[in-house]
């Protein structure tokens, strides 16, 4: 599907992409040249990009340097870092990974959550350093690509979590698999106001969460480039459902405030 040339009011209601991702060299080159024309077709205001590499290698610090460094002078892109707990127990060394985020200008984070699984005793200490500042933090239980589904262990991992930690967004980013969404994703969502769903995944799952718990609770999502923004923009876009106060929540006005509130 083709993003058409006059979908109505999409200017106006300023899209903001969660989950693109930054793909240097083979086989796809994906610059920041390159991925601002792709917002400029599809009518896109601003992204969060973060970087392949610091999802899939070590050091992640690299990686995620070498964003800053990519997207450079252009203000629409934003930068997300992977982060991982570290290695020390304890306060100190958390909160110098958020420290480090800060000074870099970084003001959201994405959980690898595929190779480092929310494993609670794990991911406590780096959840509260995040927790403190109410920084955005990115589930993202992909392997090659964003595209990744939770298992039952990860699905009580994310509970235990978001119930901790009732301070820290939460954003399920990019979930879907060849059977769904898990089943207990929308009963969780509905004991954990902290937890919200992307639209990158299964259409109709984050329609249900838009009804029953809201427009509030769903951050729009392409997944470019592993998945085709065109189809996900009319997803919103021409979704009979929502009207274009609950559009433009869903668009980018709750990702807005939810990096707004990043103390």
């Amino acid at each position: 599907m083709r993003a058409s040339e006059n979908m109505p009011e999409l200017e106006g209601l300023r899209p903001f992409d969660s989950c693109v991702t930054f793909l240097p060299g083979f086989p796809w080159h994906l610059s920041a040249a390159k991925l601002v024309e792709i917002l400029d077709r599809y009518r896109v205001a601003e992204a969060l990009v973060h970087d392949n590499h610091a999802r899939l290698t070590y050091p992640r610090e690299r990686a995620n340097h070498h964003l800053l460094e990519a997207i450079k002078g252009e203000p629409r892109l934003h930068p997300v870092w992977v982060v991982e707990p570290p290695r020390q127990p304890g306060k100190e060394a958390a909160a110098a990974v958020v420290a480090e985020m800060f000074a870099a200008g970084v003001r959201a984070a994405r959980f690898p959550l595929k190779r480092i699984p929310p494993m609670p005793w794990h991911w406590h200490d780096l959840c509260a350093a995040l927790e403190e500042h109410r920084v955005p933090c990115f589930l993202d239980f992909g392997a090659d690509n964003t595209t990744g589904s939770p298992t039952d262990t990860d699905v009580n991992g994310v509970r235990e979590l978001a119930l901790a930690h009732p301070q820290l967004p939460f954003i399920l980013s990019h979930v879907m698999g060849g059977l769904g969404v898990h089943p207990a994703v929308l009963p969780l969502m509905h004991r954990a106001g902290n937890l919200y769903l992307d639209t990158a995944g299964i259409l109709e799952y984050w329609r249900d969460a838009a009804r029953e718990l809201g427009p509030e609770r769903v951050i729009f999502a392409t997944g470019m480039p592993f998945t085709d923004p065109g189809i996900l923009i009319s997803n919103v876009q021409y979704a009979r459902d929502l009207d274009q106060d609950a559009k433009r929540l869903i668009y980018g006005d709750n990702l807005r405030r939810l990096l707004e509130a990043v103390q």
